[in-house]
Parts: C-alpha cells; structure tokens; sequence
C-alpha cells in the first residue's frame, strides 16, 4: 500500500517524458491565439479609427489573412531545412516586431505604419499553424489525433483569457486608444519564446541499411501526393471547414447589427470561440474510438445545423445555436482533416505537402473572409448560409466517397 503513491509519481513523470512536446505547444498555442485573437478583434476597428476613407477600414484585417496564406509554404519548407524550433522561433520573433509596428501605428495615428504590422502579423500566424503537426510528430503515430486536439485546447485557455486582458492594457495606454491591444498582442508574442525553447528536438535522423545515417529519400513529387485520395479530402475538411466558419462568423456581427442585436454580438462570438476549441478535450479520443471517417461527418452534421439554424430565423437564439454547432463542426473537421494529412506524407514529404495544405486552407479562408461581408451586404444573410451549405456538400461528398473506397479497398484484399 505504500508503493501507491511512488508508482503514481511515476506514473505522472512519464506521462510528462511522453508529451513533454504537446504540453508546450499547448501552451504556445494558448499564446499565439491570444494574439491571433487581438489581432482580429482590434484591427478592422483600430483601421476605421486610423483610415481616411472608410472603406479601406478592413484593410488592415485582410492583409494579415493573406500574409498568412502566402507565408504558409515558405515557412513549411523552412522548417524541413532548419528544424521546428527554428521556424517557431522566427515566427514569434517575428510576431513581436509586428506588434511593435502596430503599436507604433496606433501611437502615431499612421494607417500605413499599422497597416504594414498586420501584414507582418503573417508569418508569425503561419508557423503557428505547424504547432499541431509538431505535437502528431511528437508521439506514435495512433496517439496524433489526441496530440492535435491536447495543442487545439490551448485556444480554449485564450479565448477565456483575451477579453479581460486586452481590456485591461487598452485602459492602461489610454488616452492612445487601441494601443494597449497591440502591446498585448507582442507581449503574448514573446512569450511563445519560452515553451518553444524547451521542445525537444522533433527531426530524426535517417538510417540506412546499414545503420550508418543517411541521406533522406526526396520523396514523391508533389503532383503525385496532391492527387491522392485521401490528401484530397484532408485538404476539403481542412481548407472549406474553415472556409465555412471563417465565412458565417465574419459574417454573423454583420446581420445581427441589421436585426439589432448588435450588443449581443460580443457574447454570440465568445460562445462560437469556446465552441470551436472544448470538444478538443475528446476529439481525439473520439477518432481513436470510432474512427476518422464517422468524425469527419460528425463535424459535416454540425456545420448542417448551423445552416439550418441560421436560415429558420434572426432571433438571438437562431444565431447563439447556428455559431455553437459552426464552432464544433468546424473543430471536427479541422482535427479530422490534420490527423488524416498526418497519414498520407512520409518525413521527408512533411515540409513540401503540410505546406501546400496550409496554403490551401488559409488561400481560402482569406477568400471567404473578404467575400462574406460582400455577399451579405449586395445579396443578405441567406445566400451567406446558403453558400456555406454548397461548400458543405462538396466537402461532405468527397469524404463519403473516399469513406466507400477506404472501405472497398481492405475488404478486396
């Protein structure tokens, strides 16, 4: 009975040694979307503030989406060559001078100067993206889908945390109002740094027959994996599952504004937050439970819901539920459509194909972004969710499709 509490020690110390990695991207995951979380709840507001001609008021906002879109690849493939710690380095350090060009815009009132540390925002928001595949590097290869969803719960920790500490610094620097948000954004920046520097080492190296390292194997052209099926329905659950959310939630403070509901927009957007980031407590589990396939069409079936909920009507009940299942959906595909790209690259393919997925997914999101306020304004809130249920079929269909042939196949042989 003594031993008890000994073995339980050691029990917790080697739950520590096995995902040491996934802890720390947790928390620098939690730091990154603090920041991310600022960036998009400030910019497009400190822009209309800054900006002469109000219509570019959104500027800001979108250059740091396409930033990111276009930073996504070179990033990857800088990780390949260097190292995972390397690129996140870069990307936080990256981060602070961002923050510090934006805060310098705010103080100043330059609309340039702040336009110019959004877009630099983009780098450091594409490194952030490889934190889930650093962790799904991290373990053995069953235990990726719970590591993608352990570093996917660390946005939880910052959409709780954001709201009340971006307050606090914009009272802080007043009466400069707004700068207290980007000061924050660089200090949440900077703290990146410190979980990042206690990774382990992620890159392995290559052995040969004979046991002497190697040179790795190019791998297969890109071309050849980008015809794949199942790289195809990771990029359609990963690319048009953020599409659609990143398409109704810019969206949804829009329409509420028009029913108004303007003030209870800041409570539906939390509620959306928090809903895209808790199921990542059992995502996971819940692939390694039923499967991949059965969560990618859970996730289809939320985003359903949320369509259908948006189009029965415009009470503060229609659009609390619609935004609730467009978060869960959305983090089922996310994490379904992560795990199964895991499984369709070998390492030395891993910098050229997570580059090109992350490309895909955020050329799209930015499409959508920049799309959605203009669709609602010309055509209305329906053709917004009927859109978004268009993107739902296509990629609800290919994945039943690849489901029947991932079936077939085992059985045949």
């Amino acid at each position: 009975m003594e031993k008890a509490p000994v073995n339980e020690t050691q029990g917790y110390a080697g739950f520590w040694v096995r995902n040491r990695n996934v802890i720390f991207l947790m928390i620098a995951q939690a730091c990154f979307l603090s920041c991310s979380m600022t960036v998009v709840t400030f910019a497009g507001l400190t822009g209309e503030m800054l900006a002469t001609n109000k219509a570019l008021a959104t500027l800001p906002m979108s250059l740091s989406i396409v930033s990111t879109a276009v930073s996504t690849g070179p990033m990857s493939m800088l990780m390949q060559w260097r190292s995972r710690r390397f690129g996140f380095r870069l990307g936080a350090t990256v981060g602070i001078a961002a923050a510090a060009v934006a805060s310098y815009g705010v103080y100043s009132g330059s609309f340039l100067a702040l336009c110019i540390g959004t877009a630099c925002f983009g780098p450091f928001q594409a490194s952030a993206q490889y934190y889930r595949f650093a962790a799904a590097e991290s373990v053995a290869p069953a235990g990726a889908p719970r590591a993608i969803s352990l570093v996917l719960i660390g946005g939880l920790l910052g959409a709780l945390l954001v709201p009340g500490l971006t307050r606090w610094f914009n009272e802080f620097f007043l009466p400069v109002n707004m700068m207290g948000a980007f000061v924050f954004a660089g200090v949440v920046s900077a703290l990146v740094l410190l979980p990042v520097t206690f990774l382990k080492p992620l890159e392995k190296p290559f052995i040969g027959d004979d046991g002497a390292e190697t040179t790795p194997d190019a791998g297969r052209p890109l071309s050849v994996i980008a015809r794949t099926p199942g790289f195809i329905v990771a990029v359609l659950n990963g690319a048009l599952g953020y599409a659609m959310m990143s398409f109704v939630m810019t969206a949804t403070p829009l329409a509420m504004k028009a029913c108004g509901l303007i003030g209870q927009s800041i409570d539906v957007i939390q509620g959306h937050v928090i809903a895209m980031f808790l199921p990542s407590l059992f995502t996971g589990s819940l692939i390694q439970r039923i499967g991949l396939l059965p969560v990618l069409l859970l996730g289809h079936g939320f985003f359903a819901v949320a369509f259908i909920t948006a189009l029965s009507g415009l009470e503060i009940g229609h659009f609390s539920v619609a935004l609730i299942a467009l978060g869960v959906g959305w983090n089922f595909c996310f994490v379904g459509g992560t795990t199964l790209l895991t499984r369709v690259h070998t390492d030395a393919e891993k910098g050229r194909v997570q580059g090109l997925n992350e490309f895909l997914v955020f050329g799209t999101t930015a499409v959508a972004s920049l799309s959605a306020g203009v669709i609602l304004q010309q055509f209305g809130w329906r053709l917004v969710n009927q859109s978004a249920f268009v993107m739902l079929v296509i990629a609800a269909g290919a994945t039943i499709i690849w489901g029947l042939f991932a079936v077939r196949k085992p059985a045949a042989n």
